[in-house]
């Protein structure tokens, strides 16, 4: 209870720092501070009606520890913004297979709906996915103490609103639905029952603030989430996330970006939602499911520079502590990754790339990281 006071209040001292900084931008500049991304697309739609793309892919070949030779493709469809809105709307396809077997389908909805009061971020996955499973805590081994082969079907949805609330806030507040049905063939380990078959599915809600100028490439603004679900089923826990971001353009087209990510699992938690990193966006280059625990915290910046063409790169530095409980999880050991990526142009009128990165975990073990959008 004492950590969820002190997200909630941490979220709002964010807020009000936020608030602070834009009041100060608008009176040295009293410029309409609506994004110029979307004043661009409401103009652009009016000037060019053809020039709006509607789709977009790219097949892949990549490498990763987890995955060994993974290939696959993705394929993106963007919507007109909706009457009197200036957001786009796109849905991701991904289809991806591996040299381990493994086998992805994921469907990734993100879409503005009713005059943009609403915003639904959702996914949808089938996976058949043999892995492995990782000794708990930042100061655990990186080497996997037992394998699984899990086949799942799993859904998340926010719903996102702003009724009520003023544009000019940039708040939005509303309902979160997550599901899961898994079955499972693991190794014999006693991990108090986390590897169980079964179904599982739970409610909550998520408070953010969003003023960044771009969904896909912000170059300014911050973002801040709160999130809170409960589940019951196979599985009765609860699990609670702080997401905070800040963009910043100190020159002409170079962008730093800062990202710091807090998260709990609490109850009988299955593998798959202990907090920690994902391997693919929080703290890039690492097996999803290394250095799980019931808490975790990772600290994220990163410097992005577009080149030409379609072309952009970028350079990182990740850190992570987590552990069972918020004292231990600070005694623990920091996990650290230094890398550098490329970026290819999906969508260039919306900013969206495909990312490659390169990642030096603790400065001995070398990962590869192959996704779409950025990784914060």
């Amino acid at each position: 209870m004492k950590l969820r006071s002190t997200a909630l209040l941490i979220f709002s001292v964010f807020l009000a720092f936020q608030a602070a900084l834009a009041e100060g931008s608008e009176a040295e500049n009293p410029v309409s501070s609506e994004p110029e991304r979307g004043e661009a697309q409401v103009n652009s739609a009016a000037e060019e009606d053809d020039d709006f793309q509607r789709f977009s892919g790219l097949p892949f070949v990549s490498y990763s520890e987890e995955t060994k030779i993974e290939y696959g493709g993705v394929l993106i469809v963007f919507f007109r913004p909706c009457e009197g809105g200036s957001e786009v709307s796109s849905v991701d396809i991904l289809l991806m297979g591996t040299q381990r077997s493994q086998f992805e389908m994921r469907v990734s909805p993100y879409l503005f709906l009713l005059r943009e009061h609403l915003k639904i971020d959702a996914e949808v996955e089938v996976a058949k996915w043999p892995g492995d499973y990782f000794e708990r805590g930042s100061s655990g081994s990186s080497d996997p103490i037992a394998s699984f082969d899990k086949t799942s079907v799993s859904g998340e949805a926010a719903f996102e609103f702003n009724y009520g609330i003023p544009s000019s806030l940039r708040l939005r507040y509303g309902p979160v639905v997550k599901a899961e049905y898994r079955v499972n063939d693991f190794d014999d380990i006693d991990e108090g029952g986390s590897r169980r078959d079964g179904a599982f599915g739970g409610g909550g809600y998520v408070l953010q603030y969003n003023s960044l100028d771009n969904e896909n490439w912000p170059s300014r603004g911050a973002y801040a989430a709160f999130e809170q679900v409960f589940f019951g089923g196979e599985f009765a826990f609860h699990t609670e996330e702080l997401d905070l971001k800040t963009y910043i353009t100190p020159f002409y087209t170079t962008t730093f970006a800062f990202g710091l990510l807090w998260q709990q699992s609490r109850g009988d938690v299955p593998y798959g939602y202990l907090a920690g990193p994902d391997g693919m966006r929080r703290f890039r280059g690492v097996d999803s499911g290394v250095w799980n625990d019931k808490q975790a915290t990772i600290l994220q910046f990163e410097i992005r520079q577009p080149l030409f063409w379609r072309f952009a790169a970028t350079a990182f530095v990740e850190g992570l502590k987590s552990g069972p409980y918020f004292s231990k999880m600070l005694d623990n050991d920091l996990r650290y990754a230094v890398g550098f990526g490329g970026r290819l142009a999906l969508n260039k009128s919306e900013k969206l790339y495909g990312r490659a990165d390169l990642s030096i975990v603790n400065m001995k073990d070398i990962g590869f990281t192959l996704d779409l959008r950025e990784a914060f």
